[in-house]
């Protein structure tokens, strides 16, 4: 669902408001740590699993694509 609000996890800490998975992105990439960009870092968000995570929320997570 495009306009589901979900709480938003970042490291280990979590953002006062629920966010859809769009606006989360946007957050994400305001927010990327300087050195992370210039490495050639992305930002990602993924939904967590109910049943292996034990909650539904959006994770913001930076990697890189080799």
């Amino acid at each position: 669902m495009k306009t589901e609000r979900l709480t938003v996890k970042v490291g280990c800490g979590k953002l006062d408001k629920a966010m859809t998975r769009e606006q989360a992105m946007r957050w994400g990439v305001r927010n990327m740590p300087k050195d992370l960009k210039r490495a050639g870092f992305e930002c990602v968000v993924v939904k967590s699993d109910a049943e292996m995570h034990g909650g539904v929320w959006f994770r913001v997570n930076y990697g890189r694509k080799f």
